[in-house]
C-alpha cells in the first residue's frame, strides 16, 4: 500500500511530506486549490509523462518521492528480485526528479533506474481510474474487454491472437510459395547464368590484379627514382650511409659524458640499422623488377572483364565476388522452396487450431456473460436506476479475425418495458457516469494493484445516489486502499482518512494538503454541501452524514 508522499517545489507545493493511511482515503478542496496535485505526483513516481509545468516557479527541479509497503512474496516482491532491487525493509521508494529544463531522472530504492521500470512496477502497485473513463465506455472494443478483465480471460485471449497470428503467416507464407513457383524456374535459369559468367573471374583478386597492372603501367618511372634512391643511400661518392656512419664516430667518443648525447647516439645506430635494411631491400626490389609487356596485356584484359561484367550487373569490380555469393545463396534457397502443397496443409492445421480456440474463447465469453450482465444490473439499479437492465449481444463476425469469433455489445434500457439497446446509443451522460462508476468499481474489486485512484469518477451524480457511491467505495476499501478526490460529501463522509487541500496567498502562491480530525472533517463537509456560509442547518447534515458512516460500519 502506499504509506507516505514527498513533494519538494513540485507545481503549487513547496515542501510537502504526507502520510497515507490504508484504507478509504478522500482529498477534497475548493476549485483551485490544487487537488489534483498528489494525483500528478504519484503518477510522476509511476514513471508517467511530465513536464515542465510540474517545476514549482522560481526552482530549478521538482523532487518527488512515493513510498509503498509490500508483502513477501507478492507480485512486486518477485519484481523487486527480478531485478535485483529488494531488501530486508519491506519498503518501495519510488522518486523522479524532474529539471526546469525538461529532463527528468528516476530511481527505485536508491537506484538509478529507467521510466519504462518505474512504469513496470508501477502497474502492479497503483491502478488509476478517472473521470473521463466513462468515454471508454462508447468505444466499440470496451465491453469485449471489460468482459475479460473481469473474469481473467487474458489467457485464452491471448492464445487466440496467437493461434491466429500463426494462421496468417502461413496464409502469407504459402501465397508467397505460389507466387515463387510461379517464376522459379525462370529465375533458377538466370541465377545460374550469371554464376557460370562469373565462375572463372570470381577466383582472380581484382584489388591484387589492379595493383600489378598499375606497377607495370609505370615501370619504368618506378626504376628510374628506386635508381636515384639506391645511388643516394650508398653508391654514390658521398652517400647517406656513409655520412651517418661518420657521425656516429665522431659522436661515439663523447656519448659518455652527457646522457642526451647517448640519447642521440643511440637514435643514430638505429637510423643507420633502418638505412642499412632499407637499402638492401630497395636493391632486392630493383633486382627482381622486369617488365612483362605480355603480363600487361593479360592483366588489361581482365580488369575489362571485370569492369564489364560489374557495368552488367550495376556494381563495383570489387564486389562481383560479394554478389557471385549472394547469387548462390539465393540459388539453394530456390532448390530448398517448400512445396506450396505442403504449405497449404500447415495453413489448413493452423487455422483449425485457431478455430478451435477463438470457440473455446466464444463459449466461455458467452457462459460469463448472463452472469456479469445480471450482477451489473444489480450493482447499477439503487444509483437512482431502478429499471436498469444491461445484456451482452454477440453477433458472429465474418471473417473471423483475432479477437474471437464474436462481436460483444451491451445493451442497456433504463425503463421498464422498452427493449435494451447499445449503450452508446441510448444511456445518457449521466447515466453514463454511474454506469461507468459501478463497472470501475466491479473491475478493481478483481484488480491485483493493492492502490486504487479514482480522480473524481462521481461527477454527475449527486443526493442520495452518491451516498450510494459512497458506501460502494467504502465496502471496497475493506479489501484494498482507495485514494480518491471528490465534490462530494455524501462520498468523503464515508472516508477512513480526510484529506483537505488548501491554497496559501503566499508569493509566490502555494498548496499545502492537512489531514482533518473529526471537528474539522464535519465544517468540511458542511462546506462541501452548502458552500461557504455554513449554517446550523449544513452543520447537522454534515453532522448525519458521518453517522451514516459509523452506523453502516
Amino acid at each position: 500500500m502506499l504509506t507516505h508522499l514527498t513533494l519538494i517545489n513540485f507545481a503549487l507545493a513547496d515542501h510537502l511530506a504526507l502520510d497515507i493511511e490504508q484504507g478509504f482515503n478522500v482529498l477534497t478542496g475548493e476549485t483551485g486549490a490544487g487537488k489534483s496535485l498528489l494525483l500528478d505526483a504519484l503518477s510522476a513516481c509511476l514513471g508517467e509523462r511530465t513536464d515542465t509545468n510540474y517545476v514549482r516557479y522560481g526552482a530549478d527541479k521538482a523532487d518527488c518521492t512515493a513510498v509503498f509497503s509490500y508483502q513477501p512474496q507478492s507480485a512486486e516482491a518477485n519484481w523487486l528480485t527480478e531485478h535485483e532491487l529488494g531488501d530486508d525493509s519491506g519498503e518501495i521508494h519510488l522518486r523522479r526528479v524532474i529539471f526546469a529544463t525538461g529532463r527528468s531522472k528516476a530511481w527505485i530504492n536508491g537506484r538509478p533506474s529507467s521510466l519504462a521500470e518505474l512504469k513496470e512496477i508501477g502497474r502492479l502497485l497503483v491502478q488509476l481510474y478517472s473521470q473521463h473513463s466513462q468515454q471508454q465506455l462508447l468505444e466499440p472494443p470496451y465491453p469485449k474487454h471489460w468482459l475479460d478483465r473481469y473474469h481473467n480471460f487474458a489467457e485464452p485471449a491471448d492464445a487466440v491472437r496467437d493461434a491466429y497470428s500463426c494462421w496468417q503467416k502461413n496464409i502469407r507464407q504459402h501465397q508467397a510459395a505460389l507466387e515463387a513457383q510461379a517464376t522459379r524456374i525462370q529465375k533458377i535459369q538466370s541465377l545460374e547464368s550469371q554464376i557460370e559468367e562469373l565462375e572463372d573471374v570470381i577466383q582472380i583478386d581484382y584489388r591484387d590484379t589492379e595493383q600489378e597492372f598499375d606497377r607495370l603501367s609505370h615501370h619504368e618511372h618506378i626504376m628510374q627514382d628506386c635508381g636515384y634512391a639506391l645511388n643516394v643511400l650508398d653508391e654514390a661518392e658521398q652517400n647517406i650511409t656513409q655520412e651517418v656512419a661518420s657521425i656516429i664516430r665522431r659522436l661515439e667518443s663523447h656519448a659518455g659524458r652527457s646522457e642526451q648525447l647517448a640519447s642521440i647516439y643511440n637514435s643514430l645506430l638505429n637510423a643507420q640499422s633502418e638505412i642499412e635494411d632499407a637499402t638492401s631491400s630497395l636493391r632486392q626490389f630493383i633486382d627482381r623488377q622486369s617488365f612483362d609487356p605480355e603480363r600487361m596485356e593479360q592483366l588489361n584484359t581482365t580488369l575489362e572483364v571485370f569492369h564489364r561484367l560489374a557495368r552488367k550487373y550495376r556494381t563495383q569490380p570489387e564486389s562481383l565476388k560479394q554478389d557471385y555469393a549472394a547469387w548462390q545463396q539465393e540459388l539453394e534457397q530456390l532448390h530448398q522452396l517448400e512445396n506450396p502443397e505442403t504449405l497449404a496443409e500447415q495453413v489448413e492445421i493452423s487455422y483449425q487450431e485457431f478455430i478451435q480456440k477463438a470457440q473455446h474463447l466464444d463459449e466461455i465469453r458467452r457462459a460469463a456473460a448472463i452472469p456479469l450482465a445480471k450482477q451489473l444490473t444489480e450493482q447499477v439499479k439503487p444509483l437512482a436506476l431502478p429499471e436498469a437492465y444491461f445484456e451482452f449481444k454477440f453477433e458472429p463476425m465474418e471473417p473471423a479475425n483475432a479477437e474471437g469469433l464474436s462481436f460483444i455489445q451491451l445493451l442497456f434500457t433504463a425503463n421498464k418495458g422498452i427493449p435494451a439497446q447499445p449503450l452508446a446509443r441510448v444511456a445518457s451522460g449521466g447515466e453514463l457516469s454511474r454506469i461507468a462508476l459501478v463497472m470501475q468499481v466491479m473491475n478493481a474489486e478483481k484488480t491485483e494493484a493493492e492502490v486504487l485512484v479514482f480522480d473524481e469518477i462521481d461527477v454527475g451524480i449527486s443526493g442520495g445516489t452518491a451516498e450510494v457511491v459512497g458506501r460502494l467505495l467504502a465496502d471496497l476499501a475493506q479489501h484494498v486502499q482507495l485514494l480518491c478526490i471528490t465534490h462530494q460529501a455524501q462520498v468523503a463522509a464515508q472516508s477512513d482518512q480526510h484529506l483537505l487541500v488548501k491554497k496559501q496567498q503566499t508569493d509566490p502562491a502555494s498548496s499545502t494538503i492537512i489531514e482533518l480530525d473529526e471537528a474539522q472533517r464535519i465544517l468540511e463537509l458542511a462546506r462541501m454541501s452548502g458552500g461557504v456560509e455554513i449554517s446550523e442547518t449544513t452543520l447537522q447534515h454534515a453532522k448525519q452524514l458521518r453517522q451514516l458512516k459509523f452506523q453502516s460500519a
